[in-house]
């Protein structure tokens, strides 16, 4: 077992899910304002997949007028949409399906019931490792079986020590 690395050295990219920030809530909410600041602290910005965007991006009417609070992250900059995958990447196909079967096999459920988004934190964050774009990954999702199928995967496909899961529902009530 390798030792776990500092999330906050330089090198770090951290992947968040949907429901990370579906759980900080609206601009005005304590919790998002939370969640910006750590960013700026941290000097941080939080890579999205683009499910991940497309599931944020459609609730404009319950949050500030003409902006989700997913598009007022982006352009304050501390999150950013990551570049669609290559999915003809056997690494990047390998650890999708593994992420899959792994969540399948620990919440009981078909394979053809894992949400895409779960699958795609695991191909984004093999694109930014293999690619050198980052040295290691910080997951951090509210669903556990997400955040350690991803873990789990992408440890088996040869970044083992370089991938690091964080609950999101922690990390909000540790900033908060």
């Amino acid at each position: 077992m390798s030792t776990p690395f500092d999330p906050f050295q330089e090198s770090v990219a951290w992947v968040a899910d949907t429901g990370f920030f579906i759980a900080c809530g609206r601009q005005q909410n304590n919790k998002y304002a939370a969640l910006e600041r750590f960013a700026a602290q941290n000097d941080l910005t939080f890579v999205i997949p683009q499910r991940v965007y497309a599931e944020l991006g459609g609730a404009p009417d319950r949050s500030t007028p003409g902006q989700t609070p997913i598009n007022s992250a982006l352009d304050a900059g501390w999150v950013r949409i990551a570049a669609e995958p290559d999915y003809a990447n056997s690494t990047v196909s390998r650890v999708m399906d593994d992420i899959r079967s792994y969540i399948a096999r620990s919440s009981n459920r078909a394979e053809d019931q894992i949400e895409k988004a779960d699958t795609a934190l695991g191909a984004v964050a093999a694109t930014l490792l293999e690619s050198g774009d980052a040295r290691y990954v910080c997951v951090v999702t509210t669903d556990t079986d997400a955040g350690e199928g991803t873990v789990a995967a992408l440890a088996a496909n040869g970044f083992e020590g370089r991938i690091q899961f964080r609950d999101g529902f922690e990390l909000i009530n540790k900033i908060t």
